[in-house]
């Protein structure tokens, strides 16, 4: 584990070509190493140790993995062309354009135009974003990354600490979920442990420590479980290969750590995999296993007849063991238990020339990588990693339309996210749901199994609050599309639409030159909650929300220029705004895209019942809403009058609040109060 693992020596790496390749592919990838080992000869890593060392170990990687021969020549040559004078074209003219093609996918940002104005994390994500659009063409090209990633990984002693932390945190974050979104479960156990082992090296040390402590047991009840399970198997004529399964240590604190359990609570450790013949036979072993032992309800997962996206397939199971403690079994193919060691990648043909793609789930989530990448490009790096990780989340719900089509999302995915991947008019028109012909809201999370059709309404906007209600990158990328339009149809409006609607006489120009500018606080206390408003078509005109009567984002509004104060914005309804004696200060106002939270009081009266208080806190709680104060107090005749002050982004989110509130037994009435 961890930096134990040893550098691989050129004559080791030819060695274990050998034995897999002919002479003709070995021939390919011996001349790699020749162009390899001559532009990085003068070259050394951060050990000390020739750079050339790094390509044959990221080139034994990929053969260990089973790629085809172009892709560990391409792993040998992956940064000559960044890191040496040996150009694109000669490379083209040495190894042709498949391999060029992979090794200038993996290429850096090298050559970005102004990259000193871009910050670390702009850059990593800029590179990021290259790289998945070149994988969408090609996945080979992640399969050569995480080879390199993976060597990185295993030297990166030789940096400094705040380095190394920096590093190991993006490869947990990033590059071992896209492993384990392809399938190759080998790479993605060994970054994460490796990232563990610097993120967090003292839990790192205490579980490798219990681990070994226990191997003996381990070891020997695994053995016994074996003969048992090949007995019983033997009567019924099945020939099986069995294997003693370990659990990786990172996966082991995550448990630890998810289900708040100790060490000693850990039952998985112990873990067996039959690998059969045939598909049939795995359902034979499972009945056979059953038999021998009693299953543990709700441990039964057939991903065999529902694959994961990266085509992972098994049977997995849990039993109470012959000491009385469960362990998992895993049932699976030889070919299931190839895809699952390498990952789908390895079986895929490319073809010079060609666009050829495979029809498989993992195809359509590198084709929704694609387009998300592409149409992220306007993201700033923040939004555009934190987009990635979610997407790289490995747990998964299946959904079901209406005519039985199947859709995976991952875990925390909403209706609405199903919604925008049924087509983005339906999204953008989505009203909510039925799931079993019952009505549901669009913040629903979704559930396997599940069969959901949409309900539209062509009346039904986006509103700003729906970014907190997808959880997929897709979804958020077109309702940012949708706003960013929006809000360019609108820049430059600098009309009184809303002034129209006062019975008053025409508005004159105003000389915007006498509205106080807002100026940038270094010491700005941040408890203090502030609105974007755009004054006039500009945008740094110091502003205030009256409290006569304390506008929301969504309302129409008004401004008013003030003495001295900036602009005092009211709802375009307002009655002070409205009976308003200088109508030459009206000014055209409305809201910048989506606000920093405010303040808002809402109360609440209802007959008084056990938990009906309890009701209305989850009823907000719901909408992720937050609840700065909160109260009740019986207010006579048996009612409860509540009182909260919630953060509200907009006014959708409001009435979404009050309206679930509402629907609560026996609420008499919710409603917001406005302080005069």
């Amino acid at each position: 584990m961890g930096f134990l693992k040893k550098e691989v020596t050129a004559e080791t790496f030819f060695q274990a070509i050998a034995e897999r390749l002919n002479e003709e592919d070995q021939a390919l990838i011996k001349r790699a190493y020749k162009v390899a080992e001559k532009t990085h000869a003068n070259q050394k890593r951060y050990s000390g140790e020739p750079y050339i060392i790094h390509p044959v170990n990221v080139a034994y990687i990929l053969n260990d993995l089973r790629q085809e021969p172009a892709v560990v020549a391409a792993g040998l040559l992956h940064d000559v062309i960044e890191d040496t004078s040996y150009s694109r074209e000669d490379m083209t003219l040495d190894f042709g354009k498949d391999i060029t093609k992979l090794v200038e996918g993996v290429t850096k940002m090298s050559k970005v135009k102004n990259k000193t104005r871009m910050n670390f994390e702009s850059i990593a994500a800029e590179n990021l974003r290259r790289m998945l659009m070149a994988t969408a063409k090609d996945p080979r090209i992640i399969v050569i990354k995480l080879a390199d990633k993976t060597h990185n990984m295993r030297t990166l002693k030789f940096h400094k600490p705040e380095k190394q932390k920096i590093i190991a945190q993006e490869t947990l974050s990033i590059y071992a979920p896209l492993a384990g979104r392809l399938g190759v479960y080998k790479i993605k156990s060994e970054l994460e442990d490796l990232a563990f082992q610097i993120l967090e090296p003292e839990e790192y040390q205490d579980i490798k420590e219990k681990v070994a402590a226990k191997k003996a047991e381990r070891d020997s009840f695994i053995e016994t479980a074996k003969i048992i399970i090949k007995q019983r198997l033997a009567e019924i004529n099945l020939d099986v290969q069995i294997e003693g399964r370990s659990k990786h240590f990172y996966s082991i604190y995550k448990k630890m750590k998810d289900k708040d359990k100790n060490f000693d609570e850990i039952n998985d450790l112990r873990a067996v995999r039959i690998i059969t013949k045939e598909v049939r036979d795995c359902y034979g072993v499972f009945g056979v296993v059953h038999s021998i032992w009693t299953p543990v309800p709700g441990k039964f997962k057939d991903y065999i007849a529902t694959p994961k996206t990266n085509q992972y397939q098994s049977l997995h199971t849990a039993v109470i063991g012959q000491d009385g403690r469960s362990f998992e079994i895993q049932i699976r193919t030889q070919e299931m238990n190839n895809i699952a060691e390498h990952g789908i990648a390895a079986h895929w043909a490319y073809k010079e020339g060609t666009n050829s793609k495979d029809v498989s789930m993992t195809a359509k989530w590198i084709e929704r990588i694609r387009h998300w990448s592409e149409t992220s490009s306007g993201s700033d790096s923040k939004e555009f990693l934190e987009d990635l990780t979610h997407e790289l989340h490995e747990d998964e719900v299946y959904v079901f339309t209406p005519k039985g089509d199947i859709y995976n999302f991952p875990k925390g995915s909403t209706i609405l996210d199903y919604a925008f991947r049924i087509h983005t008019d339906v999204g953008l028109h989505a009203k909510g749901a039925r799931i079993s012909g019952r009505m549901v809201p669009l913040r629903t999370e979704l559930k396997s199994g599940d069969q959901i059709e949409v309900v539209t309404d062509k009346k039904v906007k986006p509103s700003p609050i729906w970014l907190r209600i997808v959880r997929t990158s897709s979804a958020k990328q077109k309702l940012r599309q949708y706003f960013r339009k929006i809000q360019d149809e609108t820049a430059n409006d600098v009309s009184v639409s809303y002034v129209a609607k006062l019975p008053s006489e025409p508005v004159p120009e105003i000389d915007l030159t006498t509205l106080k500018k807002v100026k940038p606080d270094k010491k700005k206390n941040k408890e203090k909650r502030e609105v974007s408003i755009v004054v006039a078509g500009i945008k740094d005109i110091l502003v205030r929300l009256s409290s006569c009567c304390s506008p929301l984002p969504g309302d129409e509004i008004i401004g008013f220029i003030t003495r001295g104060r900036g602009v005092s914005v009211h709802k375009s309804n307002c009655d002070i705004a409205r009976n308003h004696s200088d109508k030459k200060r009206i000014v055209a106002v409305r809201w910048d895209g989506v606000n920093n939270p405010v303040p808002v009081r809402i109360e609440v009266k209802a007959y008084d019942r056990q938990g009906i208080y309890l009701e209305m806190v989850e009823s907000i709680s719901k909408t992720e809403t937050n609840i700065l104060e909160a109260g009740a107090s019986s207010s006579g005749e048996g009612t409860l009058l509540a009182r909260f002050l919630i953060e509200i982004e907009h006014l959708d989110q409001l009435q979404e609040i009050l309206d679930n509130i509402r629907s609560i037994k026996n609420i008499l009435f919710a409603e917001r109060v406005v302080e005069k």
